[in-house]
């Protein structure tokens, strides 16, 4: 039996499993779960060239929606309906302990 699991560019869980008792070849794409997430952004923050910054914006972190709703239910306003407070909550919660699992670059924020 032979798998083969990998994370795509979009975030996605591309896995193909092959049965030799059959000869089939099952490919399935799902979404990660959180441990699979976090261990691909500790890859990247070893990669400085992974991400490059444009004009405009520049990714620092890719948060699991598991941790983004128990960061909520901690007393983060990371969905207040005003953005100054969203974003400043945001960074806050980027600064914790779990948070800073979520950066995906070594940038300080």
């Amino acid at each position: 039996m032979s798998d083969d699991k990998r994370l795509t560019e979009n975030g996605l869980l591309s896995e193909f499993h092959y049965q030799p008792h059959t000869e089939t070849v099952t490919h399935r794409v799902s979404q990660p779960n959180e441990d699979l997430i976090l261990e691909r952004n500790s890859e990247l923050r070893k990669q400085p060239e992974a991400f490059t910054s444009n004009d405009y914006m520049e990714q620092v972190a890719s948060i699991p929606i598991v941790m983004w709703e128990q960061a909520i239910r901690e007393g983060y306003q990371l969905n207040a309906c005003d953005n100054q407070i969203a974003d400043r909550e945001l960074f806050r919660f980027l600064r914790s302990e779990n948070g800073k699992k979520c950066m995906v670059t070594e940038r300080k924020v």
